[in-house]
């Protein structure tokens, strides 16, 4: 058997990553990373980039814009977004509703002026924002300096062995984010690094079926611990 990547530091395994990986971090707006997930569905990062771009172009990037937008419009956008466009047009006017009644107009300010309990509340009322969508944008916007994970970064660290699958999503993710916080609390442009690399080894190479361990930087160190619902 492998041994574990218990035996290694976490920090080392995304020194390994970083080798092989590259990118841009996302857009740290409150509202842009809130409309980068209801931008499309089942679409690539790239083409999901693109909508998000014309959407600020055509649109605009502020809740009165969205507000006053024609339905044609937004739904040729949602159209080119992959399935049931319409819901993601309900979607975009809901987020602005939420915005102009709740933020006076600024999401961003309003985050910055609550306690993060009550942050989190408001950004849960968005569509598709759960907890760890709120991680994320408590992480990237700098509202308060969190772990983040998506589902791709989480398998991760479930096949290294740094952490065991649990029944719940729930209690996995929970597992997951205090692995992060006891190696880099307060540090966050290496929690955004974690993000970002253990998303993208895990769509790369770590995947959820015929995961590419031959060609994984990360094999050596694997415990090639099962990953069941990831």
């Amino acid at each position: 058997m492998r041994s574990s990547a218990k035996t290694g530091s976490l920090a080392a395994i995304l020194d390994r990553l970083e080798r092989l990986y590259s990118f841009e971090a996302p857009p740290a707006s409150a509202f842009k990373l809130i409309l980068t997930e209801n931008i499309g569905y089942l679409i690539d990062d790239a083409r999901r980039e693109d909508l998000v771009r014309e959407f600020g172009q055509r649109v605009g990037f502020d809740a009165a814009s969205i507000a006053e937008a024609c339905d044609e419009v937004l739904l040729d956008i949602a159209e080119r977004g992959g399935m049931q466009p319409k819901i993601r047009v309900e979607r975009w006017r809901r987020m602005a509703e939420i915005i102009l009644a709740e933020c006076s107009g600024d999401l961003d300010a309003r985050l910055r002026g609550l306690p993060a309990a009550r942050a989190r509340k408001l950004l849960k009322t968005f569509p598709a924002i759960g907890d760890p969508g709120a991680d994320k944008i408590f992480l990237f916007c700098g509202f308060d300096i969190r772990p983040a994970l998506e589902s791709n970064g989480l398998r991760v660290l479930v096949r290294l062995g740094l952490i065991e699958a649990a029944a719940s999503y729930a209690t996995s993710y929970r597992a997951a984010t205090s692995c992060l916080a006891a190696a880099f609390a307060g540090d966050r442009d290496r929690l955004i690094s974690a993000f970002l690399l253990l998303r993208e080894h895990g769509r790369a190479l770590c995947k959820r079926s015929a995961p590419q361990c031959m060609a994984c930087p990360l094999d050596a160190l694997c415990a090639h611990a099962p990953a069941k619902g990831f």
